[in-house]
């Protein structure tokens, strides 16, 4: 079945000669075939007119014909070994460039799964349609035509009637084609449904397992496993019946040409090498298509991947960019500054509206809300993981649209809710900030953080290995890395996102310490659902329901006894009653 996809045709680009090299490689292989063929026809046929043929030439001949087609099937393996090891590294290559220009937001909204799924299982599903579909459907093409010739002066009738179905039987199995279209899509869908679902259990087996939920769990995981199972029996017996009707054709056509040849030779209008040639080789008419059918299950996988595939590469990716303008604000302001600035999700209206908000260089900014009043939104603005769909924002009189991402980023630098540790060493996981960061330079970093003395006092300092992922650190060392590794970047503007939301009350006094201590060298955007830490901040900013509903000092904002002052006070009677509740997350 013919599964042209123009998706994976562009995606080639890169490794094509090899795709051609191997269908040539193939064409060679049948030459040799066809020149064996023809000597061994030769021979038998002149065992009974022994003055017509020259046996040691026929010897010979089919010798060299053993040799070109040895030679050519090593070589076959041999190539398409390459082209899959260059496909995999070419589009892997490509996909991660993709991945890394879609930047924090577009990650978000395409899903870990999805992205697992295509630089992985995606590729492994595709490289079979480059290494073993594209060349068949190219030799399938050409293959033919050429045993045409070869066989046109043995018998012309039974050479043009094995063309004749050679060239329609490979269109007639597109009968199946709308099914497979349907199979295709729900194949891969089911795939990433599976996958996710797997990965998701796996990440959260703990707890999975502190609630009991572990047969629910495995129940749903038999439920979508079967399902899947039951879109690779499809394509598995839409296959069978492509098979069928193949064969069917092809036995059909094989056993004709043996009548025609068998009419020819009895009538004497053809000689017996001429009906052994064409016995010979008439199954060669279809053994390219045979070749390409069994393959097509697997190119059918890469097909179905090609379409996540297209879908990550089909997100934009370009950002506003302006011809960089240095200039100062009318009212001397130095810093980053919002105005009217308005952003929404796919599925959310109005995260945004008209916000405003001046970030003072050297002084703490706050900003606090309820859940939802667009907080994050307002660090993923200022980080530039996404930019407004209106407003301006400038940094110290430049707009945000002059700066590349990657350039902002080394002004302006964010402590997330949840740290990424990264498998390997403390040192390592410092050097993803600074390269070339001097031992000092990261013990001077580590000391802010407060966590010098621990490392320190391990046996292997900074070599200590953190495990996968970090799994050898605790909740607060792990914020406390983060920490030292952004000072390492020596941004001037830090963003602190709920930065100790996720540790213990001791890790979190001491990161509130560090904190204020960079205060006095460093601006800070402070982002925390615990109000009595940002008392100090020099302005907080109150969101609600997407805008700026109130802004001040802290004692300013008691003063007005409205969303903060309420917010305060509800926080007040939580902890009064020992319950470390989220009230303002």
């Amino acid at each position: 079945m013919l599964l042209i996809n123009k998706t994976l045709l562009k995606m080639s680009k890169g490794f094509r000669g090899y795709i051609a090299l191997i269908a040539l490689l193939k064409l060679l292989t049948l030459a040799g075939i066809a020149m064996f063929a023809q000597s061994i026809s030769g021979f038998l046929g002149g065992l009974f007119d022994p003055g017509s043929v020259d046996f040691r030439e026929s010897v010979r001949t089919a010798f060299v014909s053993a040799v070109i087609i040895l030679i050519s099937e090593v070589l076959i393996g041999d190539v398409e070994y390459r082209c899959t090891a260059k496909s995999r590294i070419v589009l892997r290559e490509r996909i991660f460039s993709k991945i890394l220009l879609l930047d924090v937001g577009n990650i978000e909204k395409m899903g870990t799964t999805h992205a697992v799924a295509a630089a992985v299982d995606g590729i492994e599903a595709m490289q079979i349609y480059y290494s073993k579909y594209l060349p068949g459907l190219i030799y399938c093409a050409i293959s033919p035509f050429y045993l045409f010739w070869k066989l046109k002066e043995a018998s012309f009738t039974a050479a043009l009637f094995l063309l004749i179905v050679s060239l329609i039987l490979l269109p007639a199995n597109n009968f199946f084609r709308s099914v497979v279209r349907k199979l295709k899509d729900s194949y891969w869908v089911s795939f990433l449904n599976l996958t996710g679902y797997y990965l998701e259990s796996l990440y959260g087996l703990t707890t999975i397992m502190l609630f009991g939920r572990d047969r629910e769990r495995a129940g749903i995981l038999e439920t979508k496993t079967g399902d899947f199972c039951r879109k690779i029996m499809g394509i598995m017996r839409l296959n069978f019946k492509a098979f069928l009707f193949s064969d069917l054709v092809i036995y059909s056509s094989v056993f004709i040409t043996v009548l025609m040849v068998t009419a020819q030779l009895s009538k004497g209008e053809i000689s017996l090498a001429s009906a052994l040639l064409t016995l010979m080789l008439g199954y060669g008419f279809f053994g390219s298509i045979r070749i390409l059918m069994h393959s097509s299950h697997q190119a059918l996988a890469g097909v179905a991947a090609s379409q996540n595939l297209s879908r990550i590469f089909d997100i934009d990716t370009g950002r506003p960019s302006k011809p960089f303008v240095q200039k100062e604000e009318s009212d001397g302001f130095v810093g980053i500054r919002l105005e009217n600035v308005e952003y929404s999700y796919e599925d959310r209206d109005g995260v945004l509206n008209n916000v405003s908000i001046d970030i003072e260089r050297g002084k703490t900014t706050a900003l606090v809300g309820q859940s939802g009043s667009g907080k994050t939104t307002v660090s993923g603005i200022l980080m530039r993981f996404f930019d407004p769909q209106s407003g301006e924002i400038r940094f110290e009189g430049t707009d945000y649209a002059c700066y590349e991402p990657g350039e902002l980023r080394k002004k302006i630098i964010m402590v997330p809710q949840f740290v990424s540790i990264f498998s390997g060493t403390i040192e390592d996981n410092l050097l993803v900030a600074k390269p070339d960061a001097t031992i000092e330079e990261m013990h001077k970093a580590l000391e802010l953080a407060r966590l010098k003395d621990w490392v320190t006092g391990l046996p292997d300092g900074l070599k200590t290995d953190v495990g996968d992922a970090g799994a050898k650190l605790s909740g607060g060392q792990r914020q406390k890395i983060g920490i030292a590794r952004v000072l390492l970047g020596n941004a001037q503007y830090i963003i602190f996102d709920e930065a100790t939301s996720s540790v213990d009350f001791e890790s979190e006094r001491e990161i509130w310490a560090c904190i204020g201590e960079l205060s006095r060298m460093r601006t800070l955007v402070v982002i925390s659902h615990r109000l009595s830490t940002i008392r100090r901040a020099d302005r907080i900013y109150v969101l609600s329901g997407g805008k700026v509903a109130e802004r001040g000092s802290h004692e300013k904002l008691m003063e007005q006894n409205g969303i903060y002052t309420n917010l305060v006070s509800e926080q007040a009677v939580l902890e009064a009653r020992g319950v470390n509740g989220e009230v303002a997350v």
